[in-house]
C-alpha cells in the first residue's frame, strides 16, 4: 500500500529487538569453552614440568613425548580460534546495538516531517512543532559515526586504557540518547494530537510505558571501580538492550495509531460504496454545506 508516510512501513526494519538472554548465554558458553581449554592445557604443562624433571606416574590424560607439542599447539590454536569467536559475537552485539540506534532515530526525525508534510496536504493544518529542548535533542539525536566505532574496536585491543574510555563514551550514547530522544517525541505527538483534534481525529499521546531516567554519572563512577564494575557492565549491558526495546515497543503503540488515521479515507473521492445521498449526508453532517443546500440537493436527488 502507497502511503504518504512510509516510514511507518519501515518500523520492522530498524526498530529491532535484541535479547539481552541470548546475549549472555552465548557469552558464558563461549567463554565457559575458553576455560575448560585453558584448564586442560594448564594440566598437560603440569604433566609435562613434572615429566621433564624426571617423575614419572600414570596420567590418564598424557601423551608421548613426540606428540606432546603437536597436541599443545593444537589447544592453542583452538584457544585462539575460540577467543576470536567470542570477540565477534561481543563485538557483532555491539555494532547491532550501535546501529539500530542511529537507524531508529534517522527514520524518526524523516516520520516527523512526513507527519507535517501529510497535515499540511491533507487538512491544510499548518504544524511547527515547539521542542523546549531543541539544542540538547539535537545533539542527543546527532548520528553517531561509523568510524567512532571503528576506533572503538581498535583502541580495545591496541591500547586498553583508551578502548575503555571510547566503551564508556558509547555505551553514555547509547543510553542518554533513547532517554532524550523519547522525551523529545513525547513533546511532538502530544502537540500532533491537539492538531490531529481540529479535524476530529483520535489519537493517544501518552506512552504506555517510560523510560527511566539513568544516572550517568552514578553509571560511570561504578564502571571505573574495580571488582564493582564487573557486576555494574553486566547490568549496564542489560540496560542497553532493554531500554530501547521498552521505546521501539512505544512506537509500536503510537505507530499502530498513526497508520490506521493516515491510511483512513476522508475524501469522497476514495469511497466508491455510499450512495449519492449518504455521500450528501456526511457533507451536511462535516459542515462542509448549509442546511438550505442539503434541502435543496436531497429534493433533486429524489425526484
Amino acid at each position: 500500500m502507497i502511503t504518504p508516510v512510509p516510514e511507518l512501513n519501515q518500523r520492522k526494519r530498524t526498530d529491532k529487538h535484541l535479547s539481552f538472554a541470548a546475549y549472555v548465554i552465548t557469552i558464558l558458553i563461549l567463554t565457559g569453552i575458553l576455560l575448560t581449554l585453558t584448564i586442560l592445557m594448564g594440566m598437560h604443562w603440569v604433566w609435562y614440568f613434572f615429566r621433564s624433571q624426571g617423575y614419572y606416574f600414570n596420567y590418564r590424560f598424557s601423551f608421548p613425548p613426540s606428540s606432546y607439542f603437536l597436541y599443545m599447539t593444537g589447544w592453542m590454536l583452538a584457544l585462539i580460534i575460540g577467543a576470536l569467536i567470542l570477540s565477534i559475537v561481543f563485538w557483532w552485539y555491539q555494532w547491532q546495538l550501535y546501529k539500530r540506534r542511529n537507524e531508529h532515530i534517522e527514520r524518526i526525525k524523516s516520520l516527523k516531517k512526513s507527519l507535517i508534510h501529510w497535515l499540511k496536504e491533507k487538512h491544510g493544518i499548518d504544524f511547527h512543532p515547539w521542542s523546549g529542548g531543541e539544542i540538547q535533542l539535537s545533539i542527543r539525536e546527532k548520528t553517531r559515526s561509523t568510524s567512532f566505532f571503528a576506533l572503538w574496536v581498535v583502541f580495545s585491543y591496541l591500547l586498553i586504557p583508551v578502548g575503555i574510555v571510547l566503551t564508556l563514551v558509547a555505551w553514555y550514547w547509547l543510553t542518554i540518547d533513547y532517554y532524550v530522544h523519547e522525551k523529545g517525541e513525547i513533546q511532538f505527538f502530544y502537540q500532533l494530537s491537539e492538531k490531529l483534534k481540529e479535524k476530529n481525529l483520535s489519537f493517544h499521546p501518552a506512552p504506555p510505558q517510560l523510560l527511566p531516567p539513568r544516572n550517568m554519572v552514578l553509571y560511570i563512577i561504578l564502571m571505573i571501580i574495580p571488582g564493582v564494575n564487573l557486576v555494574w557492565a553486566l547490568w549496564w549491558s542489560y540496560v542497553l538492550f532493554q531500554d530501547p526495546n521498552v521505546h521501539f515497543e512505544t512506537h509500536k503503540f503510537w505507530e499502530g495509531q498513526l497508520e490506521k488515521i493516515v491510511h483512513e479515507p476522508k475524501t469522497s473521492d476514495s469511497i466508491s460504496s455510499e450512495s449519492p445521498l449518504e455521500i450528501l449526508k456526511r457533507r451536511y453532517a462535516e459542515g462542509k454545506i448549509t442546511r438550505e443546500q442539503f434541502q435543496q440537493m436531497k429534493e433533486d436527488l429524489e425526484k
